[in-house]
């Protein structure tokens, strides 16, 4: 019954890797009042191109914001603005504007239909740039980790040099795009940026490929788990005697389970963060036990520690009525039964993989 499961769990999950990618050019469209212009007083334009030459993207990206502002553009924080300054043809610096995230993260969490934006910005009349967008859907981090997951399962079945910044004045015009992003891209993701002068120019002025995907309520982990209960199994000897054989003190254990976290998390991290979760999967060994239980995390600081407690059902024998211990079998005897015991169980999760 299980190696059947077990069968069609893997033939799904081909079946769901195996789908061809979808992609598709994404075209903006300027957004209300585009390009804008700022008279840019105070030279934040220009502060923005020392600071990231020294190496100081923090406080370029201030004096970027405030060019934006200055411009009479309000950004929503939520949303995700791909920046490009044009400072000079060979220094043109590409980034992302997103809540608190670093300017150079090109790492994004699953888009709504119009939470995409193109932001150019330049001392050249206009602002003017070509752009192309290249999106192409994948599958989730849940869906493409499926495989490896059951497979443990086997045993079952057996730069260049800086430029001078040149400008005649400090007019700085703000070029403002917005994507409509299809349902297939809006999940998980990559969307890759071109960006050039104009489309006849060979050389390319920044370019960046963002990974989107989004947050998720499924993961895998490996569990390491003891159990206080201390178990018999019932098994026939060399000789054909019924004999009892005692479970080894704690039965340390190892499971291969799929997480469900209550709240959506980032499972493409190094752990598994601190959410709460349900969890159910199977023992890695030759036997079928599966379990389920309830985790959650703490954080040490250097690593996240997920602690569990819960329940595995084991298959074991049991003597049918008019069989005991010490008991010689004939050739052929079965004196078995099958039932099915709980195990409190509790100990470490580690994500998978």
């Amino acid at each position: 019954m299980f190696r059947l499961f077990y069968i069609i769990l893997i033939i799904i999950s081909y079946a769901a890797i195996s789908q061809a990618q979808t992609r598709s050019t994404l075209v903006p469209q300027p957004v209300e009042g585009s390009p804008f212009m700022t008279d840019d007083l105070n030279d934040h334009f220009g502060r923005a191109y020392r600071w990231f030459l020294e190496g100081f993207s923090d406080s370029a990206v201030v004096n970027l914001r405030q060019v934006i502002v200055n411009a009479g553009y309000k950004m929503n924080p939520k949303n995700y603005y791909i920046v490009v300054a044009h400072f000079t043809d060979s220094f043109v610096p590409i980034g992302m504007l997103h809540e608190d995230s670093d300017f150079y993260d090109n790492r994004m969490y699953g888009l709504h239909e119009k939470s995409l934006y193109y932001v150019f910005i330049s001392r050249t009349e206009n602002a003017p740039s070509f752009l192309s967008v290249l999106a192409t859907a994948k599958d989730s981090p849940f869906d493409r980790n499926l495989p490896e997951f059951l497979n443990l399962f086997t045993p079952l079945l057996g730069g260049g040099a800086a430029v001078k910044l040149e400008s005649v004045d400090n007019r700085t015009w703000v070029d403002v795009r917005n994507f409509h992003v299809p349902e297939a891209f809006r999940k998980n993701s990559d969307i890759a940026f071109m960006v050039k002068k104009k489309l006849s120019d060979e050389k390319v002025l920044a370019s960046m490929v963002y990974d989107n995907t989004a947050l998720e309520r499924w993961s895998f982990g490996i569990a390491g788990a003891v159990t206080s209960t201390r178990d018999l199994d019932f098994v026939i000897g060399e000789d054909g005697t019924i004999i009892v054989r005692p479970k080894p003190e704690a039965d340390l254990s190892a499971f291969g389970v799929i997480n469900y976290h209550f709240f959506p998390v980032d499972t493409k991290a190094k752990t598994l963060e601190t959410s709460f979760h349900a969890l159910f999967g199977l023992r890695l060994d030759t036997i079928l036990e599966p379990i389920i239980g309830i985790g959650g995390g703490i954080s040490t600081g250097q690593i996240d520690i997920h602690l569990f407690a819960g329940y595995s059902f084991e298959f074991a024998n049991t003597l049918k009525n008019g069989y005991a211990v010490g008991q010689v079998l004939k050739a052929g005897e079965d004196p078995f039964k099958l039932k099915v015991r709980g195990k409190p169980r509790f100990g470490i999760e580690f994500k998978f993989p």
